[in-house]
C-alpha cells in the first residue's frame, strides 16, 4: 500500500521502463567509477611503462643514423618501436576493460534483451547507411562513427584516440623537459594523456546509458502519436518534414535516430523516407492547432532523444520561437534534456 500511495503522489512514477531507479543509478555509478579508475590507473601505467626505460637505460634507447638520399639523420628508433609496442598492449587493455564493463552495465538493465530485441540488426544496419554515404559519416575521433560499426567499433575508438592523446602527451614531455625537472615533464604528459582517456569513457558510457534509455523512450512516445494520428493522412505527410527538418534522416547512423524513423515507420506511417524538406515553418503554421502541438512535441522528442542538445538544435527550435511557433521555452527544453540524460524519463 505505502508503494501504491507513493506511486499515486509522483507524476512520472519511477516504475516507468524507460525511467531509472534509484537501485539502477547506484549501480551504474559504481560500475562507471570502477571502470573510470581502470582506466585511468592503466593510462598512468602506460605513461610510466613508456618514460622510466628511457630514462633509466638512455643508451638502448639511443638514436639510430639513418642514410637518405645521401644525407645522414639520426632518428629514434628503437623508441618509436617501443611507443608502438606500449600503445599496442594499452589499447587492447583499456578496450578490455570497457567491453567488460559495458557488458555489466548493460545487465543491470537487461539490455538488449528487454529493450531492443534486433539491436545486433540495427547496430549493423547504422554500419551499412555509415558506409553507404546516406548518413552524415565523419571520421577520426567521432565517438557515432566507430561505433555506428560493430564490434570492432570500440577498439578503431580506441586506436584513434589513445594514439591522438599519447603522441600529444609525448609531445608535450618532449618540450617542456628542457625547462622543467624530469618528474614534472613526464607527470605534466601523463594528467594530459588520462584526462583525455577518462573523458574518451565517459563519452562510451554517455553514449551506452542513451543506447539503453532511447528504445522504450521511443516506443512509449510513438505509441502515444499513434492513438492520436495513424489515420490521419496529414498528420502523415508532416511527419517526414519533422525528421528533415530536425536532422534525424541525415543522421541514421545514430542508434536512437535508427530507432525513432523505424518505429515511426512501423506504428505511424509507413513511408518516412529522407528528401530535400520545403520551408518548414509555413508548413508548420498551416496546421490546425492540436496537429501543431503533437508536431511541436515530436520535433522536440527527435532533437533530444539523442542525449545531446547542441547549439545548432538550439537555433532550429529558436526559429520556431521567433513565429510563434513554440510552446516550450528554451529553458523549459533544457531541463528536459537535462531530466532525460539523467535517466529521469523524456515526459513531453
Amino acid at each position: 500500500m505505502r508503494y501504491l500511495r507513493r506511486a499515486l503522489d509522483t507524476s512520472h512514477p519511477t516504475d516507468e521502463p524507460y525511467v531509472l531507479s534509484e537501485d539502477e543509478v547506484f549501480l551504474t555509478q559504481r560500475a562507471a567509477y570502477a571502470i573510470l579508475f581502470a582506466t585511468g590507473f592503466l593510462g598512468v601505467l602506460t605513461i610510466l611503462v613508456f618514460q622510466i626505460p628511457q630514462f633509466a637505460w638512455p643508451d638502448f634507447f639511443a638514436a639510430t643514423e639513418v642514410t637518405i638520399s645521401g644525407q645522414l639523420f639520426a632518428l629514434p628508433l628503437i623508441t618509436i618501436l617501443y611507443a608502438m609496442l606500449v600503445l599496442y598492449l594499452a589499447i587492447h587493455l583499456t578496450t578490455g576493460i570497457n567491453r567488460f564493463g559495458a557488458r555489466a552495465i548493460a545487465q543491470i538493465y537487461q539490455f538488449p534483451r528487454l529493450h531492443d530485441t534486433r539491436y545486433e540488426h540495427h547496430v549493423d544496419t547504422m554500419a551499412r547507411l555509415a558506409r553507404s554515404g546516406k548518413s552524415t559519416y565523419r571520421p577520426y575521433l567521432n565517438l557515432k562513427t566507430h561505433l555506428a560499426k560493430s564490434r570492432s567499433g570500440l577498439f578503431a575508438y580506441f586506436l584513434v584516440n589513445q594514439a591522438a592523446g599519447f603522441l600529444v602527451s609525448t609531445v608535450v614531455t618532449i618540450l617542456l623537459l628542457p625547462y622543467t625537472a624530469t618528474v614534472v615533464a613526464v607527470a605534466v604528459g601523463a594528467i594530459g594523456y588520462v584526462g583525455w582517456l577518462i573523458y574518451s569513457v565517459k563519452r562510451i558510457q554517455f553514449e551506452l546509458k542513451i543506447r539503453i534509455l532511447a528504445p522504450l523512450t521511443i516506443r512509449s512516445f510513438v505509441n502515444e502519436l499513434r492513438e492520436e494520428w495513424h489515420t490521419d493522412s496529414q498528420f502523415q505527410t508532416v511527419l517526414t518534414d519533422v525528421l528533415n527538418y530536425a536532422g534525424v534522416l541525415q543522421r541514421l547512423h545514430v542508434y536512437a535516430h535508427l530507432l525513432l524513423v523505424e518505429t515511426l515507420t512501423d506504428r505511424v506511417n509507413e513511408a518516412v523516407l529522407p528528401h530535400s524538406p520545403d520551408d518548414f515553418l509555413p508548413q508548420m503554421a498551416a496546421l490546425p492547432p492540436d496537429m501543431q502541438r503533437s508536431v511541436e512535441r515530436l520535433l522536440i522528442f527527435s532533437l533530444l532523444i539523442d542525449g545531446r542538445f547542441t547549439a545548432k538544435e538550439r537555433a532550429l527550435l529558436q526559429k520556431l520561437q521567433d513565429h510563434k511557433l513554440l510552446t516550450y521555452s528554451l529553458t523549459d527544453i533544457g531541463q528536459l534534456h537535462k531530466d532525460y540524460v539523467s535517466g529521469k524519463g523524456l515526459w513531453l
